[in-house]
């Protein structure tokens, strides 16, 4: 299977927030040419926080085409948006949170990439956009889009399509892992999976298992009481 892309998209300057002094690379700008993509990202795109983004578990943001009718209709004023506005390096037709799945490893281009994790909005979003709950909303839809690491790198040219080669986790979709992450009644049987989903990202995985961890914790203490 493969869908058309558009991108790549990046960023080789930082830009301030709209409104703050705090440097960000979320406007992207389509590349005039073919890019080199790493295990760290596309060569030339900037990161301004490596703490939540950048790095070999989150090389590339994806974000679905179809998602922006949405926020386009919930939020008038952001009437122009379209692929890049969020921040992606690539947009897709046809693939959202809940087809997509992690581990999922696609050809884009000469490079090989494999899903990580779910984006995390964060409040970047709200003060690119200057509309305030514009990430809640993102992470409470659902509409967060995903993360990939490179594991082989490779040129990406201008209109090179995305060929799904290998779906080695097939129930482990974006959706079901982010519903995961945000909810807390999320039963213990759940988590375990979750902690034990070889290709979730280890910062995912290390959170689910300490909620788990301390689920088993507290059952002890009552039992003990």
């Amino acid at each position: 299977m493969q869908w058309p892309v558009e991108g790549p998209f990046l960023r080789d300057q930082l830009l301030r927030l709209p409104g703050t002094e705090k440097p960000s690379a979320i406007d992207k700008q389509l590349a005039m040419g073919e890019v080199w993509l790493d295990l760290n990202g596309l060569q030339g795109d900037r990161v301004a926080d490596h703490r939540f983004h950048g790095g070999p578990d989150r090389s590339l943001c994806h974000y679905p085409v179809e998602h922006y009718a949405h926020w386009r209709k919930l939020y008038p004023q952001l009437s122009a948006i379209g692929p890049a506005a969020f921040g992606e390096n690539l947009s897709t037709l046809g693939l959202d949170e809940r087809q997509v799945c992690i581990g999922d490893r696609f050809r884009w281009g000469d490079a090989v990439i494999e899903v990580s994790q779910p984006r995390s909005p964060c409040s970047n979003l709200d003060r690119r956009h200057s509309t305030r709950g514009l990430a809640r909303h993102m992470a409470t839809s659902g509409r967060t889009g995903w993360l990939y690491r490179t594991l082989e790198p490779g040129v990406i040219e201008l209109g090179a399509d995305l060929h799904l080669i290998e779906r080695p986790c097939p129930t482990a979709s974006v959706l079901r892992v982010w519903r995961g992450f945000v909810n807390e009644d999320v039963n213990d049987i759940e988590l375990a999976w979750l902690a034990g989903l070889l290709p979730l990202a280890n910062e995912y995985r290390t959170r689910f298992r300490q909620r788990l961890d301390s689920r088993r914790r507290q059952q002890d203490q009552g039992a003990l009481f």
